[in-house]
């Protein structure tokens, strides 16, 4: 074996075995340890898996992975998931590294990887993925990734350079998304939704690609399911939304317990049922059913893996404590929290909520997006709201504007959130929407308390 390559393997494995003596997640630290001996350990560990499939996109990444790993395991497939890792490079190693031999033996598990949208390049040129899964592109952490013409542009010149045998799956209700499959040498397969019961009457004002990809004329869109997700056309050059391959319709939207639909798929329909909620969990499991699909898995094994299928941590989590419970929905760009709303201040019922904003690298620095965000769909829908993190006052100041009530508002998010939690009725469900560093803080405090598993345990 390479040297170098070991001495970044046993390295990671010791640092990572350590971490977690001392009660740490050690989900990025050993990657980053490893990449920084040998910056090719991406590239040598792809030898120790068989097929690769990488997830990818704004929202639902996680999900989409989760589910995707449900179905292998319901299948009997041995496979590696960076679950409790980081999407970048550092945590894809580490999760690597953590799950290999020190030596590749014959049989060989499946890659299961989540990629975070600019990673993406990266990664491809250093692994041979089999499957690609594409789910959408919104405007997310400007200050990171700028705007969003720039990482379609990106994932334009990456895909191109695909080898033939990898299959591409993309969302044929996002025009950015399906976009990417023309001129590919590979397959590529297509999902999307065939109801018009959920069209919106409009583009939601935050849309971010309203524009033909190709001539630059405005899309006309016949359905509009959420931001510039629909059913489109352009009528000066004829692009239009590309036939999905895999499909669901009859789909029964259930306020926050989930959803029921039916899927089509070359291979014959079926009904899934699932506690996953909103209209952005059906693209979530239509992207991983395409994926299964792909690697030849029977329908029958995609149908049992959702009957027991769970959300991942912070993403439309429910977690019993003392006879209330509390709702995790990881909130981080306008048409994510969007859709939330829309899912869950629909029916008649008032609920609580407790949203905690940070402003953290990992957030995104820049908290403008909190304007483009539809608070005012919540009016009338809320009994109380409270607000909490290091942006608090901008939460309460855009509630203010939405003409909602704030019942009161804390920087210090465990206090927050135990002050709210401890003023609502037995029965009843705080809906807590955090952004990414305070998911991990209100887990943490969670764990601690012996609500909930420690998130690397989840």
């Amino acid at each position: 074996m390479d040297p170098r390559f070991l001495t970044a393997k046993l390295s990671a494995s010791i640092l990572k075995t350590s971490l977690r003596l001392f009660g740490r997640g050690a989900t990025a630290a050993p990657g980053l340890v490893a990449e920084y001996i040998d910056p090719n350990s991406l590239k040598k560990l792809s030898q120790y898996v068989s097929d690769i499939i990488l997830v990818t996109g704004t929202n639902g990444k996680t999900t989409t992975a989760r589910i995707i790993g449900s179905i292998l395991e319901n299948s009997n497939k041995k496979f590696i998931h960076n679950r409790e890792g980081s999407n970048l490079m550092r945590g894809l190693i580490g999760s690597l590294i953590s799950k290999t031999p020190i030596f590749p033996s014959n049989e060989k598990p499946i890659a299961l990887l989540e990629v975070d949208e600019v990673t993406l390049p990266k990664v491809i040129s250093q692994t041979s993925p089999s499957i690609i899964v594409i789910n959408n592109l919104f405007r997310d952490q400007l200050d990171r990734y700028g705007e969003v013409e720039t990482i379609r542009k990106i994932w334009v010149n990456t895909l191109r350079n695909l080898d033939e045998s990898t299959i591409v799956i993309l969302n044929s209700d996002d025009p950015s998304v399906a976009h990417l499959g023309n001129g590919l040498r590979g397959r590529v397969i297509y999902f999307g939704i065939e109801d018009k019961k959920y069209s919106l009457e409009g583009l939601p004002h935050a849309s971010d690609f309203t524009s033909c990809i190709e001539c630059g004329s405005e899309l006309k869109y016949d359905i509009v399911y959420m931001s510039h997700i629909g059913r489109y056309k352009c009528q000066k050059c004829g692009l239009r939304r590309p036939k999905p391959d895999i499909f669901a319709e009859k789909i029964d939207l259930r306020d926050e317990t989930g959803f029921k639909a039916r899927i089509s798929t070359p291979e014959g329909k079926f009904d899934i049922k699932t506690s996953i909620p909103g209209l952005y969990n059906v693209y979530n499991s239509l992207g991983a059913i395409s994926a299964a699909l792909a690697l030849n898995i029977s329908l029958q094994k995609i149908i049992q893996a959702f009957k027991g299928f769970e959300a991942a941590f912070g993403r439309t989590e429910v977690i019993d404590v003392a006879g209330k419970k509390l709702f995790l929905a990881l909130a981080k760009n306008p048409t994510g929290f969007n859709e939330l709303i829309r899912t869950i201040f629909t029916g008649r019922k008032k609920r609580y909520a407790f949203i905690a904003v940070n402003d953290l690298i990992a957030d995104g620095k820049d908290v403008s997006w909190l304007w483009d965000v539809d608070f005012e769909l919540m009016k009338g829908k809320v009994e109380k709201v409270w607000v909490s993190g290091m942006r608090a006052t901008d939460m309460n100041l855009r509630l203010k504007y939405a003409d909602i009530k704030v019942e009161g508002y804390n920087s210090n998010i465990t206090q927050a959130l135990e002050s709210a939690y401890t003023n609502i009725p037995q029965g009843e469900t705080l809906f807590v929407f955090p952004t990414y560093t305070p998911m991990l803080e209100i887990k943490k405090f969670l764990s601690e308390k012996g609500y909930s598993e420690r998130f690397w345990e989840d």
